[in-house]
C-alpha cells in the first residue's frame, strides 16, 4: 500500500499529526508508516470511542487548536490498555481522533444518512471553523457526501480506500479555490474528512436533521 502524499489545492498544513510519547499506558512506537500500523490505529481508535463513547464526544467537542484538546486526547488514547493487545501503538493524534469520529458516525448509523446530517440548514448559525482546513474538509463533505460515506466504510490503508480519496480529491480542489495547492497526507485526509462529517452531525443536531430528511 502506498501511503504516499495526496496533493490538493491549498497552501495548508495539517495540525496535530505529530507523534505522541506517553510512558503510561499503551506506549506509542513511532508514527504509523505502514498499512498494518494504520490499520491498528484504526482499530484501536475504534475500541477506545465503543467503549468510552461520552469521553470521546467530549474530547471530540474541544477546540483542537489548544493544549487542553491534545493533552486529554492522550490521556484518552494512552490512560488504558483494555483495548490494545499489545504494549506499543504506531499513535497520530489526528488519527485517532478521526478514528473515534468514524465509530461515533457509525454507532450513530449516521453513514446510512450521511447527506441528510451534514446539509446545510439554513435555520441554524454557520458553523464556525477552527482553521482553513476545517473549512476545506467540511466544504468536501457537504459538497461529496456519499463519496465520504463510501469512503469511511473502506478498511484504512486499503486499495478501495485509495480510489474513494481520489474520488473526492476534485472536492477539495473546489473548496479551496484556484491558486492554493496543499499536499495533503492520504491517512490524514481520511481522518479530517470523518472529523468533517462528525462535528457537521452534532451541529446540525442528529435527530433534527434526520426528521427533517424524512420530511422532505
Amino acid at each position: 500500500m502506498n501511503l504516499s502524499i495526496l496533493k490538493i489545492a491549498a497552501g495548508l498544513c495539517l495540525a496535530g499529526t505529530t507523534t505522541a510519547a506517553l510512558g503510561q499506558g499503551p506506549r506509542s512506537a513511532g508514527e504509523p508508516s505502514r498499512p498494518e500500523h494504520v490499520q491498528m490505529l484504526a482499530r484501536f481508535s475504534r475500541c477506545v470511542a465503543h467503549q468510552w463513547p461520552n469521553r470521546a464526544r467530549r474530547v471530540l467537542a474541544m477546540d483542537f487548536r489548544t493544549d487542553r484538546y491534545q493533552r486529554e486526547l492522550r490521556d484518552l488514547a494512552f490512560g488504558n490498555s483494555s483495548c490494545l493487545a499489545f504494549g506499543a501503538l504506531y499513535f497520530s493524534p489526528v488519527l485517532f481522533a478521526g478514528g473515534m469520529a468514524e465509530q461515533l458516525l457509525r454507532e450513530r448509523e449516521a453513514l446510512n444518512a450521511l447527506p441528510a446530517h451534514v446539509a446545510l440548514d439554513s435555520s441554524l448559525p454557520p458553523v464556525a471553523a477552527r482553521d482553513e482546513t476545517e473549512v476545506m474538509s467540511m466544504c468536501a463533505v457537504r459538497a461529496a457526501p456519499a463519496q465520504v460515506s463510501a469512503l469511511l466504510r473502506t478498511q484504512a490503508a486499503s486499495r478501495e480506500e485509495s480510489e474513494a480519496l481520489a474520488a473526492i480529491a476534485p472536492h477539495f480542489a473546489q473548496c479551496l479555490g484556484s491558486g492554493n495547492q496543499v499536499r495533503l497526507n492520504r491517512i490524514a485526509a481520511r481522518s479530517l474528512l470523518a472529523l468533517a462529517a462528525y462535528r457537521l452531525g452534532e451541529h446540525n443536531g442528529w435527530t433534527r436533521t434526520a426528521s427533517a430528511a424524512v420530511a422532505r
